[in-house]
């Protein structure tokens, strides 16, 4: 998952607004439920797994931290005004989600999903991706999850959606360069020889390409999309279908 740090304030300003607001963090990882208590919000979580959720609430005894499904939310009605997923809404079933999350804002509130990609356009990063490929097959794919966004904006529960993208730079010293290869996907199947071979290629990589003293700079795109909530879905009448079959009785 994507440090938390890669969020600049101008985008977490852009999800959850400037004003303090109760928000719902579906998920206990990758930090974010402290970003956004930092930034003055009060947070909830929402978190699938007993002890994901009991680690989080050790280190941060100030969040409200919840075990359940995000399809199937422990929470009354309109009690928060945003819901946020970051790098994860594709692995929920996003329409039941959608439907819960609608049920659980207050009237005007939104749900915000969050999306940090990789650009492996930049010539020095497509490298990379030769070098990783070559022994990694499986390496360096931008597999995201962030087509499953568009959910949110065909949901009839937000028919009000927005898109925004914020580029970001990360410096990548070459430690750190190495250290992401060695996670990269597959590594883990390398033997001791090819790894440390792997690990020597991506160090020249850097070597040439960097400009002493300073790092690389890995480019990401932040892709956000914001709907708001119509709790008119969630009361409109129910109507039966009229081309339906009829039994007289």
């Amino acid at each position: 998952m994507a440090s938390p740090l890669l969020i600049p304030p101008p985008a977490l300003t852009w999800l959850l607004g400037a004003d303090p607001a109760a928000v719902l963090v579906v998920g206990a990882g990758g930090g974010y439920p402290a970003l956004i208590a930092q930034a003055g919000h009060d947070v909830s979580v929402i978190e699938p797994q007993e002890r994901a959720a009991a680690s989080l609430r050790a280190d941060r005894p100030d969040l409200h931290v919840a075990v359940g499904r995000v399809e199937a939310l422990p929470f009354d009605p309109c009690c928060f005004d945003a819901v946020v997923s970051f790098q994860n809404f594709h692995t929920f079933a996003t329409g039941l989600a959608l439907g819960e999350w609608a049920r659980v804002l207050r009237p005007g509130g939104w749900v915000a999903l969050a999306y940090l990609k990789r650009d492996d356009s930049i010539p020095w990063v497509k490298r990379l991706a030769g070098i990783l490929q070559s022994r990694l097959p499986e390496a360096m794919r931008g597999e995201y999850g962030d087509d499953s966004m568009v959910s949110l904006e065909q949901s009839p529960y937000f028919p009000s959606s927005q898109r925004r993208s914020f580029r970001i730079w990360a410096p990548c010293g070459r430690a750190e360069l190495q250290r992401q290869a060695a996670q990269a996907k597959g590594a883990d199947r390398l033997s001791a020889a090819e790894r440390n071979a792997l690990m020597e290629e991506v160090g020249r990589l850097y070597d040439d390409c960097a400009r002493a003293p300073d790092p690389l700079r890995l480019p990401y795109s932040l892709s956000c999309c914001q709907g708001l909530v119509d709790h008119a879905e969630l009361t409109a009448a129910l109507t039966p279908d009229q081309n339906g079959l009829r039994f007289s009785l």
